[in-house]
């Protein structure tokens, strides 16, 4: 079935219930957050629903374009159409018990120049429930086919394209990939955990299907990848616009080594200020026609020295 992504989304958020101890805590901005872990997406997602309505997947138009709490950010590189093979419900594949080992110390480039980063410690190891590998890919009611993979690279394969990667994100056991298509005007992958730094002694919390972590001393979260693809002339008519509501800032916009325009959006604290804290830095930029964020509380340094790693 053809649905396109605004209907797909605004029926899906409709159908999600908040107590009135939730709406409240987002619309005053006191929820604090949960550094033990990711955050998770759909929060964020019901956080701009309820202050500010589906601004944020609403008003498409030719020009693709980002905001800030109003403020519209500098133009990226275009996006374009490009064709992917559509994940079909393959049965899941399981995989021994044994785990990767984490990454060989490595130097994390840091603008203008590269530094040495220390890298998580060998991980511990992990139940098998902590294997969240590929899960079928089954189209649900809306005709959304979502699929769950334990590998970024696995995920490429499978829709037999090649994305932007990283060496920082080799040797990763604690990747938690996913993809969400309609089959035929959109596809987005996030990936949680991309990227560890320093940050060590994961553990798999299996009632949530998420990590918890210890924060290290330059990245106090890992970092995650949000990849976004327009499958359809008539989905790239529509655009695919959206805005970071609530405490964020526009951080600056500058072309890293190479040649992406680059977008840096930066959590604040409630007075609208960053203060001395290291709080999140999304880097948001498009190459090839494909758009990529990048996201986590290291330095703004520090995430300009990931992105120019990103080939």
């Amino acid at each position: 079935m053809n649905i396109n992504m605004k209907e797909t989304i605004d029926r899906e958020l409709g159908c999600i219930v908040l107590s009135e101890e939730m709406k409240s805590r987002i619309r005053e901005k006191a929820a604090p957050r949960r550094r033990d872990g990711a955050m998770k997406w759909a929060a964020v997602f019901v956080a701009v629903l309820i202050l500010g309505g589906t601004g944020a997947v609403a008003g498409y138009h030719m020009l693709i374009t980002h905001s800030v709490n109003g403020e519209v950010l500098l133009e990226l590189d275009p996006m374009r159409v490009v064709e992917i093979h559509i994940p079909e419900g393959q049965p899941a594949a399981f995989p021994s018990a044994e785990q990767p080992t984490a990454p060989a110390p490595a130097e994390y480039p840091v603008a203008p120049e590269p530094a040495e980063y220390p890298v998580a410690p060998a991980p511990a190891e992990q139940p098998d429930s902590a294997w969240q590998g590929e899960q079928p890919g089954v189209p649900d009611e809306y005709g959304m086919i979502q699929k769950d993979y334990k590998d970024y690279r696995k995920i490429q394969e499978e829709l037999e394209i090649h994305l932007l990667d990283t060496e920082l994100s080799e040797n990763n056991p604690y990747m938690q990939g996913h993809i969400m298509t309609d089959g035929s005007d959109f596809a987005m992958i996030t990936v949680e955990n991309y990227i560890l730094g320093d940050t060590g002694r994961y553990q798999f919390l299996e009632e949530e299907n998420r990590y918890a972590y210890e924060s290290g001393n330059v990245f106090l979260s890992p970092i995650s990848l949000t990849v976004r693809l327009i499958l359809s002339e008539e989905q790239l008519n529509r655009g695919w616009d959206w805005e970071y509501l609530g405490m964020y800032r526009f951080a600056e916009s500058y072309t890293s080594g190479q040649g992406y325009r680059v977008n840096l959006v930066e959590r604040t604290l409630e007075n609208g200020d960053a203060g001395d804290a290291v709080l999140e830095k999304s880097a948001v930029f498009a190459a090839d026609g494909v758009e990529y964020t990048l996201r986590g509380r290291v330095s703004m340094e520090t995430m300009k020295g990931i992105v120019e790693t990103m080939k």
